[in-house]
């Protein structure tokens, strides 16, 4: 039997290796039911724009925000200035990306209008290039291989857009690559453009094995890398100099699950402790500005990726810091000051003991968008967790925060929402309640921002592969929607939106 399972890992290796490189299979995942469902929910929404824009600001490194990362911006604000679909006459397309599995996870858009863009199959991280008007494939390069889909992520699935069209990235190979996508006789690929080694900083700080989840840069340019074992670093963009500390609490390791945020007053990272503030000193030196523990309560929530907080860090203006704890009973919004780590308001949502948030929290003026993740538990699973949708806003004086509407009707099992100003609608990625509970079938959704309520719900498949599984939703500057599912990508736009 030991024999037979080398073979066929062997036999399988082979034939993974060849698929990754065979063209996008054009056509639909295949739907595993043929039971028919409404195609479309709802009737189309009439823009209503926020009148509390965000206080926005441009990362002097990066690309524009709202267009060079998974959750937009340095800040992690998953929201947008510019509008997204209204449900008018909208059209859905999509592309499959491996003809066994591939999660198209996260796109952004460079400044020729190129789609960017990480997809995750059982044999790596890709780094793909598309036409975002066909979905077609320009360029693909392998980042990372032998990566299983799963909860723990890392090797390139965060990626950043630089100011250069660059894309910056930290492989498991403990390096942080910088990528350019090339042509050359009319023919796209990636280039790697530069390579900075932060192994000998990793070990330094703690033993493997090292797995990196995110890099950044600071608004001087260094690199700020964490890894799931809680090791905190930062290189020189020229990689000459730098440190890592591992984070600890009485000599207990602390992890790390997700992103970090950069603003101008720091780097913000959650650990399954505590939240973190840190920036390098004048001297060069990697200095903690402050750490705030947080109620991780007894253990993790069914949904969570982790024992502690699901949230990256979301930066709201250059005042305030926000995540979710892991509290038992109810779980908490929890903001603080960026300057000292000061405590804004620890604020309840969702039902006590169904109640757990693992993705970001949305950012817009003063408020803050909160989905319910209680209960997921995988994209092959029948696809069910707890309904809750929250707006909760920071006061104008800083004194706390308030619920401004709670919908405990919404179910969003995993995916990243995202947030058009210009439109103001919440976007989401649901089943629709009326459905059998094990049917697999999936709906690009509307909420309205000032109310909670739904808007409209568009079909875009049915089978466990339109199953998103924690990946983002993604506008484009074309007012297009892209949904990373586990068979590929998905589009929608509608037919005759002006930007």
């Amino acid at each position: 039997m030991k024999i037979f399972a080398v073979v066929l890992a062997i036999v399988l290796a082979v034939l993974g290796a060849g698929w990754l490189y065979l063209e996008s299979d054009p056509a639909r995942p295949t739907p595993s039911s043929t039971v028919e469902v409404p195609a479309f929910l709802g009737s189309p929404a009439a823009a209503r724009p926020v009148v509390e824009k965000s206080q926005r600001f441009q990362h002097p490194v990066l690309a524009p925000a709202g267009l060079n990362s998974m959750h937009n911006d340095a800040a992690q604000s998953d929201s947008y200035p510019w509008a997204g679909p209204l449900g008018v006459q909208p059209e859905v397309s999509t592309r499959q990306f491996h003809r066994w599995l591939g999660s198209c996870v996260a796109q952004t858009f460079n400044s020729k209008g190129q789609m960017i863009g990480t997809c995750v199959t059982p044999f790596g991280v890709i780094l793909v290039a598309r036409n975002p008007d066909t979905l077609e494939i320009l360029a693909r390069q392998v980042i990372t291989r032998w990566l299983p889909i799963g909860k723990k992520f890392s090797g390139g699935v965060y990626f950043h857009l630089d100011s250069q069209d660059r894309v910056l990235l930290a492989t498991n190979d403990m390096a942080i690559q910088l990528w350019e996508l090339t042509q050359h006789h009319g023919d796209y690929q990636w280039s790697l453009q530069e390579g900075i080694p932060i192994a000998n900083l990793l070990d330094s700080a703690g033993t493997g094995p090292h797995r990196i989840i995110d890099v950044m840069p600071d608004w001087q340019g260094n690199y700020w890398f964490i890894t799931r074992a809680g090791v905190v670093g930062m290189v020189t963009a020229d990689g000459k100099d730098g440190a890592a500390v591992l984070l600890n609490t009485h000599g207990a390791q602390e992890g790390i699950d997700n992103a970090l945020a950069v603003g101008e007053k720091g780097v913000f990272v959650v650990s399954s402790h505590a939240m973190y503030s840190f920036q390098r000193s004048n001297e060069g030196h990697l200095t903690m500005q402050w750490r705030r523990a947080y109620d991780r309560g007894s253990a993790a929530k069914k949904g969570t990726m982790g024992f502690g907080s699901g949230t990256t860090p979301t930066l709201v203006g250059r005042d305030y810091v926000a995540i979710t704890d892991n509290a038992d009973g109810q779980v908490n919004v929890m903001v603080y000051d960026q300057d000292d780590g000061a405590v804004v308001c620890k604020h309840g949502i969702f039902p006590a003991d169904k109640g757990t948030t693992e993705n970001s929290l949305a950012s817009v003026g003063r408020s803050l968008i909160a989905e319910n993740n209680f209960g997921y538990s995988g994209p092959k699973n029948v696809p069910t967790s707890e309904p809750g949708l929250a707006r909760v806003d920071i006061l104008t004086d800083g004194s706390g925060c308030e619920t401004v509407w709670e919908n405990l009707k919404i179910t969003s099992p995993s995916a990243v929402p995202k947030v058009s100003e210009a439109s103001g609608l919440i976007y989401l990625y649901t089943r629709h309640e009326a459905n059998p509970a094990d049917l697999h079938a999936w709906y690009f959704t509307a909420v309205d921002f000032h109310t909670g309520e739904p808007v409209y719900k568009l079909h875009t498949g049915t089978g466990w592969l339109f199953n998103n599984h924690y990946g983002a939703i993604s506008i484009g500057p074309d007012g297009a929607a892209y949904v990373g599912i586990m068979g590929g990508l998905i589009k929608i736009k509608d037919r005759d939106f002006r930007p």
